[in-house]
């Protein structure tokens, strides 16, 4: 099976749950902690591999496909996107010659596909007298509109993207044998070649066509003024300024032949979704033509690109270039007539959400502790708006209970306050403010009758000032300062004599203190001492996921309570 687009590498998945909540479509599925990819959800715009921190987001790779298309055709022919201006600047002349040092036959450009595409669909919309008609330029759009938008499919303009185009050209005038590799700035050209293998071999980015570059040492730098080879078979004109926003508009509209058509343009997907949404109220008096492109500001910032920062320099390159196209002598030498490029778009399964009852929407939120609408907090920390839509990920088994964040919390806290007071010794967990943050039922029964009593009207005497509950304070402080811990200190406190260990949870920040009285089975301190380095070397998932979310204390503590309860249990068994 051929390895789609866009994958997950599991093994560098940190489960920040980032690609959920900066994926349009939600199509991401976590399964024991590890985020992968649902294609069948998927309009493969490439924004979860541009934003995941730990790069665990990947492009399919299509350099090994490009070169064994080079060893096994007789002629390959590039198609390159009328981006390339943008992304190589200065360098765009002898770009020409390095692709015929890789190996390439010939090298076009991708607008020659496109002024033809404009063309036909000018006459499309002067033949028409209303409706909406979208541009099928955008894969990403075309694949948003076809899963998630199918009562729009019909309003898809009937012709193939510009690179499809352009491929069917060189065919014809290269010969049906050739090959064809698309190179530019987009992701979602690979998904639209998988679905058109006959005219385009294989789809790559210009991030990777960089990285074939370096492999083969070769610089454009070096080899300036050398301009050995020139575009085939001519040089487009309008079709350069494709990749702006309203590029495709402007190039129709310079026909002069798209009747009384309104255009309008959008780019980025909250935009195009908005559009989508409410595209029913337009298009019934006259013809309403939408460029739609899913990348904010055009295919200049595609996700192929080397760079999606300097959105202004690369308009002003590509207007340049522009403009001396304009002034070329440069004439469509090879343009023919009556070519066919129409095409469908209902090849594909629409995403059909899946219908769950009110109980059980309930049920999954009552599994994450949201037992009334008040305990939804919506605070997108597992990666989806709202609890609700977090639910129906549960039930669709698109996410795990252990992404919420409150409920871990939850479970966290609960899981702790039990195993504290369930210790036989006295636990008392103190911050570099020597204020209490935890202490146990023992600890308090330990200092006597009226800290019970105290303990008793606060649970766990949380925010307790530890210098005003006994003489032990200033043992609690040094060890806060100097990091050092301190076993089987022997204490006197209302006439008891009692043994003090105290620990370091986080140096200098919170420690622990365990406290027995003399007559009470020793708490050895080689099972307290191990325990303690186990707890602090060891990084547990838990720990990792709380921390990350929550903050450092918490986590330690419910690591350190863990690891004295097994302590405590193996001293009983001894």
């Amino acid at each position: 099976m051929k390895l789609k687009p866009i994958y997950t590498e599991t093994n560098d998945c940190k489960d920040c749950y980032k690609c959920i909540r900066e994926c349009p479509t939600k199509a991401i599925k976590v399964s024991d902690d590890k985020a992968s990819v649902l294609n069948e959800m998927c309009i493969y715009c490439g924004h979860c591999v541009a934003i995941c921190p730990t790069g665990a987001k990947k492009v399919r790779d299509g350099l090994s496909r490009v070169k064994l298309l080079l060893k096994g055709k007789k002629k390959v022919y590039v198609s390159l996107a009328p981006s390339f201006t943008s992304e190589y600047g200065d360098n765009q002349k002898v770009l020409v010659d390095a692709l015929y040092q890789l190996g390439f036959d010939g090298v076009s450009e991708t607008a020659i596909g496109a002024q033809e595409v404009s063309n036909q669909i000018s006459h499309y919309l002067k033949a028409r007298q209303s409706g909406v008609y979208i541009s099928s330029a955008c894969p990403v759009v075309v694949e948003l509109i076809r899963k998630y938008y199918p009562q729009h499919t019909m309003s898809i303009t009937p012709y193939m993207s510009p690179m499809l185009t352009h491929a069917r050209q060189l065919r014809r005038w290269y010969g049906n044998d050739i090959g064809v590799v698309f190179i530019g700035p987009c992701i979602g050209k690979k998904s639209e070649t998988d679905d058109s293998a006959d005219l385009v071999d294989v789809a790559i980015t210009f991030k990777e066509l960089n990285n074939w570059l370096e492999s083969e040492n070769i610089s454009l730098e070096a080899l300036n003024n050398q301009h050995k080879f020139t575009l085939k078979p001519y040089e487009a004109r309008e079709g350069v300024i494709y990749p702006f926003d309203g590029g495709m508009i402007d190039t129709i509209k310079q026909t002069g032949n798209s009747g009384d058509s309104t255009f309008m343009s959008f780019t980025g997907q909250n935009m195009v979704r908005n559009v989508l949404d409410n595209l029913d109220e337009f298009g019934k008096e006259s013809p309403l033509f939408l460029e739609l492109l899913a990348c904010e500001t055009g295919c200049l910032n595609g996700p192929g690109m080397s760079t999606q920062n300097d959105i202004a320099i690369k308009h002003l390159k590509l207007n340049q270039h522009y403009q001396q196209r304009l002034q070329s002598d440069s004439t469509d030498i090879t343009k023919e007539d009556n070519l066919n490029i129409e095409r469908d778009f209902f090849n594909i399964e629409t995403v059909k959400p899946q219908d769950f009852s009110a109980e059980d929407i309930n049920k999954a939120l009552l599994s994450i502790g949201k037992a009334n609408v008040s305990e939804e907090l919506n605070c997108s920390g597992c990666g989806y708006d709202t609890c609700r839509d977090f639910a129906h990920a549960l039930l669709s088994k698109h996410a795990e209970t252990g992404m919420c964040v409150s409920y871990m919390r939850m479970v966290a806290h609960h899981k702790a306050t039990i195993l504290l007071q369930k210790i036989p010794s006295g636990v008392v967990i103190v911050d570099d403010q020597s204020k209490v943050v935890e202490m146990n039922a023992s600890f308090a029964r330990q200092l006597g009758n009226d800290m019970e009593m105290c303990f008793e009207a606060n649970p766990g005497m949380r925010g307790a000032d530890l210098n005003k509950l006994g003489t032990f304070g200033k043992l609690f402080q040094t060890a806060l300062v100097t990091g050092k811990e301190y076993y089987e200190l022997p204490i006197q406190e209302n006439g008891k004599h009692l043994q003090l260990s105290i620990f370091n949870i986080q140096k200098h920040k919170l420690v622990t203190g365990i406290i027995q009285g003399t007559q009470q089975p020793e708490f050895h301190k080689e099972i307290v001492e191990k325990r303690t380095r186990e707890v602090i070397k060891k990084n547990m998932e838990t720990v990792q996921k709380i921390a990350f979310l929550l903050g450092e204390n918490a986590s330690f503590t419910d690591s350190l309570l863990n690891s004295i309860l097994d302590a405590q249990k193996l001293e009983d068994a001894q």
